[in-house]
């Protein structure tokens, strides 16, 4: 009889799995930037009035696949919608843009588009549930008309599916699936455990800007399940609009990227149409990747430390306007890759208007990112230069039949600069013999399964 490794993982995002906590802050681990940007808007139909905008990454069949968008921009505004657009890569870092031959633009279908007019990036899952002529759902936005605009109509939301991701059927009769919820960015995963789809977007009105989620069985009906993260007295005054947020599963939590934007707390929308000579040197117009998390998906919170995930970059960098996550963070090789777009400019029309009068140009304004951190060290203990401790609940043993050769503690931990020590007790806190603190042998390196031992 096969024996199968029996491994349960304890993350300490929250206190679920703690009894006592005494001397230790909970904190944000920061994402490691890859130096390169991963994609620019240089391919040879690229207009120098294009910019890549947001994007969706899946690694499926163990190929990276993005949907991402192209905006134009031609001073005085968007002109015009966005163009949806494919590329695929086997490294996460280099990517082929193919020549897909579906949409005619300028008199040629040599371009890697899928859909000429979207609003913004559709939110795109692969859905294991359906059947493989459906085995790619999306929810989308359509790009617009001037009427539609001049009618001030806030973003109906459709469905479509698809068997490749390249080739889309949109179902006319249920289209649109949602209206007057959204203005722009939402995201989509798929609940296995309750089987339910969940879609997170910004209510309208929204100023100021804060997330609510909708719930559906079939993608077709939705119930409004309220707003399920709002920004809090824990954030600076000027933290107050939350502008998407990129869930998705990681072991036994609910996680999300969350798009954190900084604005006047005085006027919500001054600061992004008017710059005057003394416009203050401040976070405004800025927008960094944070954290939330969940354990069933509706009720959401963020950590007390609001240390961005990926925060923006030196003034002058290339980043040091505005991050905007990918859908589906991925997992691979030990990391945590978080896929973004990142901006030069700040999330403002002056500062974007700046940048065209000065090059003509906004091909360089935006690109595709990357940040890795290495897995489950999305937040750690910190004791400082003090001693802190922590009691865990109960850890059930694995039944006998799941052992290979008796049972491990492995603790996931940058013990380079002291020790991590651990003793094993009863439910009555009676130390277990031969497994005290006294008998234990420190961790003392930087690692992610470093085995707790024991001297006996």
């Amino acid at each position: 009889m096969s024996q199968r490794t029996f491994r349960k993982k304890y993350l300490v995002i929250d206190d679920a799995n703690a009894l006592d906590v005494n001397n230790l802050q909970r904190k944000v681990n920061q994402a490691s930037k890859h130096p390169e940007p991963v994609l620019r808007a240089d391919a040879p139909w690229n207009l120098d009035t294009e910019t890549i905008c947001h994007m969706n990454v899946i690694h499926d069949e163990g190929v990276f696949k993005m949907w991402y968008c192209v905006g134009h921009y031609a001073g005085e505004g968007h002109d015009g919608p966005n163009k949806l657009a494919y590329a695929t890569s086997t490294d996460g870092i280099h990517w082929d843009r193919p020549e897909l031959g579906l949409v005619e633009i300028n008199g040629s279908k040599k371009n890697n588009y899928l859909i000429p007019a979207i609003n913004v990036v559709p939110a795109i899952i692969n859905d294991p549930s359906d059947i493989p002529e459906r085995r790619y759902k999306m929810i989308f936005a359509g790009g617009g008309t001037d009427s539609a605009a001049w009618a001030r109509y806030h973003s109906p939301l459709n469905l479509a599916y698809s068997a490749d991701g390249l080739h889309w059927e949109r179902p006319v009769h249920v289209n649109p699936v949602l209206r007057g919820i959204s203005d722009d960015c939402f995201s989509l995963i798929y609940d296995a455990d309750r089987r339910k789809y969940l879609l997170f977007t910004r209510r309208v009105p929204n100023l100021p800007r804060d997330i609510s989620m909708y719930e559906s069985c079939d993608l077709v009906n939705w119930e409004d399940r309220g707003r399920v993260i709002v920004p809090d007295d824990r954030d600076p005054p000027e933290m107050y609009n939350l502008y998407y947020m990129t869930p998705f599963r990681y072991d036994d939590f609910f996680l999300s990227m969350l798009s954190t934007q900084y604005t006047s707390p005085v006027s919500e929308t001054y600061d992004s149409f008017h710059r005057s000579p003394d416009y203050p040197d401040t976070r405004m117009g800025q927008v960094d990747i944070q954290l939330a998390y969940s354990r069933d998906g509706h009720n959401w919170q963020r950590p007390d430390d609001r240390t961005a995930v990926v925060p923006c970059g030196e003034p002058g960098s290339i980043d040091a306007g505005g991050l905007y996550p990918a859908h589906n963070p991925i997992v691979k090789d030990g990391e945590t890759w978080i896929f973004y777009v990142q901006q030069r400019n700040r999330h403002s029309w002056w500062d974007i208007q700046e940048r065209w009068e000065r090059e003509q140009s906004v091909k360089d304004s935006n690109f595709g990112m990357l940040a890795r951190m290495p897995e489950d060290r999305w937040v750690y203990l910190d004791a400082g230069g003090e001693e802190g401790c922590m009691m865990t609940k109960p850890i059930p043993f694995a039944p006998e039949e799941q052992l290979e050769s008796g049972e491990e503690i492995l603790v996931n931990a940058d013990a380079s600069g002291g020790a991590i020590e651990a003793e094993l007790v009863t439910p009555f806190g009676q130390v277990v013999e031969g497994f005290g603190r006294g008998d234990c042998v420190p961790v003392t390196s930087d690692g992610k399964d470093q085995p707790v031992r024991w001297k006996g």
